[in-house]
Formats: structure tokens, C-alpha cells, sequence
């Protein structure tokens, strides 16, 4: 079966304007036709694209994938997938891909630089609250004296000198007087305490 001849003739006076406009239409594997005739899916195709100066930037060979109504302000046509084409409609076609590609980073919203103001605003972490200060915490803040008496007393315990540090300077060991233990007596002397009270 023969394919059938498909002529798109788009209003544009060169192709870097014809870029400029429908860029959107092409993908590596295909185009849309647009405002070409309605076909049936799988059709093979022989078409061409010509501008308002007779330039023909696409001239190629392929199967109909499907027909595409107009929507959110651009045309319809007709989707068709590239099985055959020469190295200049390869050439333009790479040209639009790449421009398609820079249409769509540039309408998606930039991100805020890391230098830039906004970008260090929304890193830096919010202002910490104000802790409330009790009268006591300023009284010690107003008058150094009290804030380093106050300091001492809450400081923790001195741990008990070590054996060195009980040397006097004459060089004799500062005897510690340690625990006495009770005597194995203790009660037999409560005892005789007790009548030493009674007879006297």
C-alpha cells in the first residue's frame, strides 16, 4: 500500500520562527501535523512541512499514531511517529528537540540561589524565644558581689583532699581523724556509767 501524501504549510517567514512558535509540536521519535486531515492510526505517511517563504524544513516518511484535538490554546492535528527522513529534516529536527527542551526549563519556576537573600532567609532558623529572667537570676545579673557569692554556694562540693594535699609544709603527714568504731563492751560500760549516777 502506498503512503499517502501528507502538505502542512505553516504562516512563518523563516524556520528560526517557525522554532520560535511550535518548537512544542516535535519529539525525537515523531511531530504533530498540525491542522493536517484526520487518518487512521497506523497509516503510513509521506509528508512534508513548508513555510510562508517555500522553505521545506521537514520532509519525511512515517506511520500515523493517532489524531490530536485542539486544547489549552493549541491546535490539533495529526500525531504521526518519524520512520524515515534525510540529514537536513534530521538536522532541524535535533534543532527543535533542543529548543522544546529550553522553553520547558524556562517555564518552570527557578529555585532561589544558595547566595542569594531569600535563599539564606528561609535557612537560617527562626529567632529563639525570650527566656523569662526570675527576680532573683536579675538581681545576681545586676550586682556582681551577690552573682558570684550565689555561684559559689550552687557550685557543687569540693571532693575530699587526696593523701599529698594533707602534707603540712614542715613535711609531716596532717593526721584526718577517721570514724571510731564502737567498742565490743558498749554495753557492760553504758552499765557502769549508769551506777556511777546511782551512788553518787
Amino acid at each position: 500500500m502506498n503512503p499517502v501524501v501528507v502538505h502542512v504549510v505553516r504562516p512563518y517567514s523563516s524556520e528560526q520562527e517557525y522554532l520560535a512558535a511550535e518548537a512544542w509540536s516535535f519529539d525525537a521519535r515523531g511531530m504533530l501535523l498540525i491542522d493536517a486531515e484526520a487518518l487512521p492510526p497506523d497509516t503510513a505517511v509521506l509528508f512534508d512541512v513548508a513555510l510562508s517563504d517555500g522553505q521545506k524544513p521537514i520532509r519525511a516518511e512515517g506511520r500515523v499514531l493517532q489524531v490530536v484535538t485542539a486544547s489549552g490554546g493549541r491546535p490539533g492535528g495529526l500525531k504521526v511517529r518519524f520512520k524515515r527522513f534525510g540529514a537536513a529534516t534530521k538536522a532541524f529536527i535535533e534543532r527543535a528537540v533542543k529548543a522544546q527542551s529550553a522553553a520547558s526549563e524556562h517555564e518552570q519556576p527557578s529555585q532561589p540561589d544558595a547566595e542569594s537573600p531569600s535563599a539564606v532567609e528561609q535557612e537560617q532558623p527562626s529567632a529563639p524565644e525570650l527566656e523569662r529572667i526570675s527576680p532573683v537570676d536579675g538581681e545576681r545579673a545586676s550586682m556582681p558581689e551577690v552573682r558570684l557569692s550565689m555561684t559559689e554556694l550552687e557550685a557543687p562540693a569540693a571532693p575530699p583532699p587526696s593523701a599529698d594535699r594533707n602534707r603540712e609544709p614542715s613535711g609531716l603527714r596532717q593526721r584526718v581523724p577517721g570514724p571510731v568504731a564502737a567498742p565490743t563492751n558498749r554495753e557492760e560500760l553504758l552499765q557502769r556509767l549508769r551506777q556511777r549516777r546511782h551512788s553518787a
